[in-house]
């Protein structure tokens, strides 16, 4: 069996997440894969979240494996997604394999379209809680 990799949350991003999930308006899979993400979270204190670490509004710098693409990421809530403009929605398959990956992880997915990607976290570019923002 393969181990899966916990990923660290804070307690507010739960807290936010478990309100998406449960809004009358979401799509009912969206509480299966919170459930699914906090089955391998721990959850911490805002401001214990280690600075490497993708938390929701961070943006981060990352490459596939190949190093030919580089793209910058900034993992939001269902209604700030814009994919466009690099805004994540946390509950797509990459904002899922996103949220509480570390700087030099590598994060695997799978597209809706079904291509696997694998992308490596090159650098956290903003993090709500290294800058001391904790509302964000």
């Amino acid at each position: 069996m393969k181990k899966t990799k916990t990923c660290y949350l804070t307690e507010l991003d739960v807290a936010r997440l478990e309100k998406h999930a449960a809004h009358p308006a979401a799509d009912a899979r969206l509480a299966d894969m919170l459930d699914t993400l906090l089955m391998r979270a721990a959850i911490v204190p805002p401001q214990d979240i280690p600075a490497n670490v993708v938390t929701m509004n961070t943006q981060a710098a990352l490459a596939d494996e190949t190093g030919n693409e580089q793209m910058t990421w900034t993992v939001v809530y269902p209604p700030d997604a814009n994919f466009g403009e690099g805004r994540l929605n946390v509950f797509s398959p990459a904002g899922l394999a996103l949220l509480g990956a570390k700087r030099g992880e590598t994060i695997r997915f799978t597209t809706p379209g079904g291509e696997v990607r694998s992308l490596k976290v090159e650098r956290i570019l903003f993090q709500p809680e290294a800058a001391d923002n904790f509302t964000l």
